[in-house]
């Protein structure tokens, strides 16, 4: 009996040590003049796709961990504090973190404080990816693409007619590329890179990962 009850709080350990709290957001601009979109969002899950012809939007959720059931309240005072939001200059429209008066020190803006965030752009936008640190996914039309990550993953489907140009690479790590008709695979360090030229499309994707992996779709 005794030893039941130990493997119980101990089971139980980890589950309180690991308890988070979460924070939703949404919000969207119209496209107006807009011709180039740069996703500001250091650390995190990022997925980009298309969405309405006439908008640019995000949605997603802030989510920060905390030790132990006292930690709760304060930490949920801060994640209600931290969101991203669409910053507009020119033709460009920046999407990046935004913090309150309760999310001002470095533990909120930190790597205790995550996000997991969806860009939706009209097809044809031309997009700059800034994260460095975790996942970016991407499916849709785009114009010129751009993402170099530092550490993680990164999982692309687009049409084969409207790329122009493609380059995918790592430094350590794989990229798989399936080109509808014949596919490539290059695994390990410096495992070499994905070149694709098509005439007749419009858009020039540059990926990279410093430590990772790529998956590229190219749909016919």
């Amino acid at each position: 009996m005794r030893t039941a009850l130990c493997l119980s709080i101990l089971i139980a350990i980890p589950a309180l040590a690991d308890e988070e709290v979460t924070h939703n957001f949404s919000s969207s601009i119209p496209r107006s003049g807009i011709r180039r979109v740069i996703v500001d969002i250091p650390a995190g899950e990022v997925s980009l796709r298309n969405g309405s012809g006439d908008r640019i939007s995000i949605s997603g959720v802030a989510r920060r961990k905390y030790d132990g059931y006292r930690e709760r309240e304060k930490n949920q005072r801060i994640i209600d504090d931290v969101t991203a939001e669409i910053f507009t200059n020119a033709d460009e429209a920046l999407i990046r973190r935004s913090y309150g008066k309760n999310a001002q020190s470095w533990s909120a803006q930190s790597w205790h404080t995550n996000f997991r965030i969806i860009v939706e752009v009209p097809r044809g936008m031309n997009v700059d990816v800034e994260t460095k640190y975790g996942e970016l996914s991407v499916e849709g039309e785009f114009g010129n693409l751009n993402a170099d990550l530092r550490a993680g993953e990164i999982h692309m489907r687009v049409p084969r007619a409207s790329v122009h140009e493609l380059n995918a690479s790592v430094r350590i790590g794989e990229v798989h590329t399936d080109f509808g008709v014949d596919r490539e695979d290059h695994e390990g360090v410096l495992p070499g890179s994905t070149h694709f030229i098509n005439a007749g499309g419009r858009s020039r994707i540059n990926l990279h990962t410093t430590f990772g992996e790529l998956h590229v779709t190219l749909t016919r």
